[in-house]
């Protein structure tokens, strides 16, 4: 519960949140504000259109897309060197979005979402509302977001054949922005069901 109040910049009417959300949508207006450092912002984001053939309840994903120049400058491995660099197709250097979940989703589904769809880049079909579902509750900042973006990258790199013994790197954020991804809920169980340009 926010205890002070907020006004929506865009045409100045209270904003009211239940939920802890990070991202408040104005009831007056229907404009959609970022909550951060104790004030109301403007913030980037986009909407990706659900795919068709899915059951369950539509809920819309809130990701943090953290662009980023990734530069190794060094990298020492230990056994399974060819292996990594035959098998390792992949890999997570230049200029490039990470893909952080920022919503209340068990953890199991976001390490999956967040590494998937930061190696295989989604083409996505925009839309302008939240059609059939509701919006997820945003709980990460956007600085957890860089930093959990560095982690993906470090992970991956731990993940991959051979034993990695030494790494130097430059991680660079460019900038960053949200992304709502459609997500079918069944139970506990959550499936991402984008649609594809």
């Amino acid at each position: 519960m926010l205890l002070k109040e907020l006004k929506c910049p865009g045409c100045g009417a209270p904003l009211k949140s239940k939920e802890r959300d990070m991202m408040l949508a104005c009831s007056h207006c229907g404009r959609i504000s970022l909550y951060a450092d104790g004030k109301v912002g403007d913030v980037a984001y986009s909407i990706a259109a659900p795919a068709d053939g899915y059951s369950g309840e539509l809920i819309y994903v809130p990701f943090w897309i953290v662009n980023a120049d990734l530069n190794v400058r060094k990298e020492t491995i230990s056994g399974g060197k060819i292996s990594r660099f035959i098998s390792d197709k992949r890999q997570m250097r230049g200029t490039r979005d990470f893909y952080v979940c920022a919503a209340s989703i068990p953890e199991e589904f976001c390490r999956e979402w967040n590494m998937e769809l930061t190696l295989d880049q989604p083409v996505l079909n925009l839309i302008s509302s939240f059609k059939g579902g509701k919006r997820a509750v945003m709980t990460m900042e956007k600085g957890i977001a860089g930093e959990n973006a560095e982690f993906l990258f470090l992970r991956y790199e731990t993940e991959i054949p051979g034993t990695l013994q030494k790494l130097e790197y430059d991680f660079k954020i460019n900038s960053t922005k949200v992304l709502y991804l459609p997500a079918y809920k069944t139970n506990d169980k959550y499936v991402l069901g984008i649609s594809h340009e």
